[in-house]
Order: C-alpha cells, then sequence, then structure tokens
C-alpha cells in the first residue's frame, strides 16, 4: 500500500456539467490511501507528460535573431500553462475491485480550471494526496448541519456520507445567486420556500433533507444562504440544539456568517478554510491564516485576543470556527 501521502496517475472517468459554471470530475487510480471528509488532493492542471522542461528553460540560449520571434520551444513559454498544482477538497470516494475513484468538483476560473473543464473519459490526470485534516465528528453529537457555499459544497457531499455512516442526523444547506448556478442534482420537487426538501441527490441519498436559497429568489428561499440557516435554526427544539454541530465550506465571508448564527445559539462549529495554496504541503507558505494560539503567540489582536499564523494546507484546512481570527 502507498504511505500516508504521494503522488498518484489517475484517469477520467466522467467529466459532466453540474449546472452553469460546475463540472464533476471522477477520477480512478489504481489505489490511494485512506481519506476523510475535509481533506483535499492537488490536481495537475496540465497532462502528465506536458512536465517542464527544465533544461531547455535554465541551460540553454534561446534562438533569437534580428526580425524573428525567439525560437521558444518549452510548452510552458508558447502558450497557456498551468504551472502550480489547484487544490480540490474530496467530494466522495469509493473503492472498488477497479481500485479506487474520487469525485471532485470545479468552476471554470483560469487557465488551470479551463483545462479541467475540457477532460474527457480516458484522459490522464496526475494528483498529489491525501493532504490537511478532516471534520471531526464530536463525541456526544449527532445532528450535523452541512452549509456549503459554491465550490464550498464538495466536501458537504463527502461529509454526508460519514454522518449516515455513524448514524447522525443532517440537513444539508445549498446557497447560490441563481438557480442555473446550483451545483447540485434535483430528483424531484418540493415546497423549497419554507422547508428543507428531499429532492436534492446529493443529500437526500443518505435521507437528508436540504435547504436551498438563491439570492434573488429563482428557487429556493430567497436570500442568501444564512438566511435558512437561520430559519432551520430557529425551529431547533432545545435538545436537536444541543446535539448540532455546523460544518461549513465556502466564501470566507459567508463562513463568518454562518460561524456567528452558530456562536449565537451555542452551537459548535467547525470550518474548512479555503485559501490559495500552491504546494498543499506546507512548504511555499502561501496559505497563512491567523489562528488563536494562546501558547506561542505572534501577535495580538486589538480586543486582546493571542494569534499565529497556521497554514491551511497542513494545520488545516479544518478549524474550529471560534479559533479563526475572522
Amino acid at each position: 500500500m502507498p504511505g500516508e501521502r504521494d503522488r498518484f496517475d489517475g484517469t477520467v472517468e466522467f467529466n459532466r456539467p453540474l449546472c452553469r459554471e460546475h463540472f464533476q470530475l471522477r477520477i480512478r487510480v489504481n489505489e490511494f490511501p485512506p481519506t476523510e471528509p475535509g481533506q483535499f488532493i492537488q490536481l495537475g492542471c496540465r497532462g502528465p507528460d506536458r512536465a517542464i522542461d527544465c533544461d531547455a528553460l535554465f541551460g540553454r540560449n534561446l534562438e533569437w535573431l534580428d526580425g524573428q520571434e525567439p525560437g521558444l520551444k518549452q510548452q510552458e513559454l508558447r502558450g497557456s500553462l498551468a504551472m502550480l498544482r489547484r487544490p480540490f477538497s474530496l467530494a466522495g470516494r469509493g473503492d472498488d475491485d477497479r481500485g479506487v475513484w474520487m469525485d471532485v468538483i470545479h468552476r471554470v476560473v483560469g487557465v488551470g480550471t479551463e483545462w479541467l473543464s475540457e477532460l474527457a473519459e480516458g484522459d490522464a490526470i496526475d494528483l498529489i494526496g491525501p493532504l490537511g485534516n478532516a471534520f471531526p465528528l464530536i463525541e456526544g453529537k449527532s445532528l450535523g448541519l452541512l452549509v456549503g457555499g459554491g465550490v464550498g459544497l464538495p466536501p458537504m457531499f463527502y461529509l454526508a456520507e460519514a454522518l449516515h455512516e455513524a448514524d447522525w442526523d443532517a440537513i444539508g444547506f445549498v446557497g447560490a445567486m441563481t438557480r442555473d448556478l446550483l451545483a447540485v442534482t434535483f430528483d424531484g420537487g418540493g415546497d423549497v420556500e419554507s422547508q428543507p426538501i428531499d429532492s436534492v441527490h446529493e443529500f437526500a441519498r443518505y435521507g437528508f433533507p436540504t435547504m436551498v436559497t438563491t439570492d434573488d429568489g429563482s428557487f429556493g428561499l430567497p436570500g442568501r444562504i444564512t438566511s435558512g440557516l437561520e430559519r432551520v435554526m430557529e425551529k431547533l427544539t432545545d435538545e436537536d440544539a444541543a446535539r448540532a454541530v455546523v460544518y461549513t465550506c465556502g466564501p470566507q465571508p459567508m463562513m463568518h456568517a454562518v460561524a456567528k448564527l452558530a456562536e449565537a445559539r451555542d452551537i459548535e462549529c467547525r470550518v474548512c478554510l479555503e485559501q490559495s495554496m500552491a504546494c498543499g504541503m506546507g512548504t511555499c507558505q502561501s496559505c497563512i491564516v491567523q489562528i488563536e494560539d494562546p501558547i506561542r503567540p505572534h501577535g495580538t489582536t486589538d480586543d486582546g485576543r493571542p494569534w499565529r499564523y497556521k497554514l491551511a494546507c497542513t494545520d488545516g484546512p479544518v478549524f474550529g470556527s471560534d479559533q479563526v481570527i475572522w
């Protein structure tokens, strides 16, 4: 078996659109270490055979004659090519007699993700993982409120499976600006404006309902995803609130708002921080976040909280919301 973390060659099983901007990509590998919800992988967003020719880049002179274009031979200089890997949370994982499959959900935002969007069945792709820590299933709790925004939805799908296996109850929360940006699949209808529905496949397959919101009111409850969370929280009994944990991933302003709602109701909250990162393994130091740390602080906030820089890739990406210096 491979070690805790390694590089793997994979093959695309399918790459299908979920909505106007998001795609579900399933990758097959022969073997892969155990994974948990909240962990991520780093994808090489160019063909594995398109490695940088370092000898050519650093060890040769360019042919550049007067009145002519330079003789560029390296692919990374002749056209758009993603130089760095991209991090993606796992949306699901399965083990069968053909090996291991893993799902990620991606959105086209640049040259790397544009390359991903063009992948087809059988194409080669390479990855590094598993990386980061995972969402904890907290002892004594048994109700998960799973709040995912945009490309923060994938770990919620994977977590829903884990909660189902642990015999938890759960409610999913899905939000987008408009209906055609909802990165989920629907199995039916429902009274989407007043209560969670049972037709969002990614949660319904585990028996969990989902509260859907859109900013423009084109589907579900009009407003932000926090509007749906607040509506459900208001209806929780004291007993349900005591056994609840909020798990969230998405844009930082959304997670901060979710954390404040949980704090106001004394409900534990775990956040999966989305940070830009180049390596995913603690080498580049690009994904620093301010986390409360009274033991070895780097500084103190204006209100007296001791904080330390930590890395989302190795110390996280999952933290307690009360640890984060928002």
